[in-house]
């Protein structure tokens, strides 16, 4: 990220008053192994370094390699969970996160890591993810029911409006939950969740795109016909690649296609019980598992599966 010039002042500030010189350099080390202040500024080794200006030279060092939100990330984690059993103070936290939020970065205070504001700016990596390394990812998948059928039996502009409509809508809940929409095509696409609880909030997100195409179903829909969607939740590991047709061939990927293209009923949302043991206990009542000839367990909702699951007697499965 590009930091503004009072961030860095305050960063540098912050651990000159915080952090003993031999806790920043150890610091340090942990993000950049051999690292060696003496032979960044250019002193011998038998010169002892201010400490002022080592604290300086270390948030410009990681600064350059990359690591400026690791680095108040380190800060943040310092504070709330002190370092090796020793309780620390991080003078003026409560500012860099501001400035953070200032430059565009928003902390998720459950993780206690950045990511980037999606008023601000919006990547399909949340301005963290690196290419070519590998990340837990819990991807949704959308895909609109008979598209062909639509397109053939309405209008141009109303095609255009629906599906329009139900791109934002998607977007929009996936990005209150701190979701990136990673690809989208005419008649569906993929979101990714990394943050928070990204299990519980891509369950969230599909539910809600199933209930409130009901009701635009219901209200506003300008189609013939009842425009419905078949969406798939699947957690794995990703190699993250801007380039949208590698990350079609990741593995992760690929099952979630054929969860959603091969097991999943229209209307209705499958759901990896992999991921089950990390949804909330009263959402999850609201699964089902699917009775279908699978490779892997699936848990099924639809409207239909929810509104039983609220009528059945405490204690017992509807």
């Amino acid at each position: 990220m590009k930091a503004h010039n009072q961030v860095l002042a305050s960063i540098i500030s912050t651990l000159y008053r915080s952090l003993g010189m031999e806790l920043v350099l150890r610091m340090a080390k942990s993000f950049l192994p051999g690292y060696d202040i003496n032979r960044s500024m250019g002193f011998p080794p038998s010169v002892p370094v201010p400490a002022q200006a080592a604290a300086q030279r270390v948030v410009m060092d990681l600064y350059d390699a990359g690591f400026l939100l690791e680095l108040v990330e380190w800060l943040v984690r310092a504070d709330s969970q002190g370092v090796m059993g020793k309780q620390i103070s991080v003078i003026g936290l409560e500012d860099i996160v501001d400035s953070m939020s200032d430059s565009g970065y928003l902390l998720d205070q459950e993780s206690g890591l950045f990511y980037e504001d999606p008023r601000r700016q919006r990547t399909r990596g949340w301005g963290r993810l690196k290419a070519g390394q590998e990340y837990p990812i819990t991807l949704l998948k959308l895909d609109i029911v008979r598209n062909s059928r639509l397109v053939r039996g309405n209008s141009k502009a109303g095609i255009q409006s629906a599906y329009d409509m139900l791109r934002e809508s998607v977007r929009r809940i996936a990005e209150k939950r701190r979701g990136r929409m990673w690809l989208w095509e005419g008649d569906g696409g993929i979101a990714a969740f990394h943050y928070a609880h990204p299990a519980m909030s891509a369950v969230l997100c599909g539910m809600e795109i199933l209930n409130d195409l009901s009701v635009y179903n219901l209200t506003d829909n300008p189609l013939d016909r009842d425009l419905l969607v078949r969406v798939a939740v699947h957690a794995g590991f990703v190699h993250y690649t801007d380039d949208a047709a590698s990350l079609l061939r990741e593995e992760c990927v690929k099952e979630l296609c054929e969860i959603e293209e091969g097991w999943t009923a229209p209307g209705s949302m499958s759901v990896s019980a992999s991921i089950a043991p990390h949804i909330d206990g009263i959402i999850k009542d609201t699964l089902r598992p699917l009775d279908i000839d699978s490779p892997r367990e699936l848990l099924g909702y639809s409207l239909g599966l929810a509104e039983s699951a609220c009528k059945a007697p405490k204690g017992r499965q509807a």
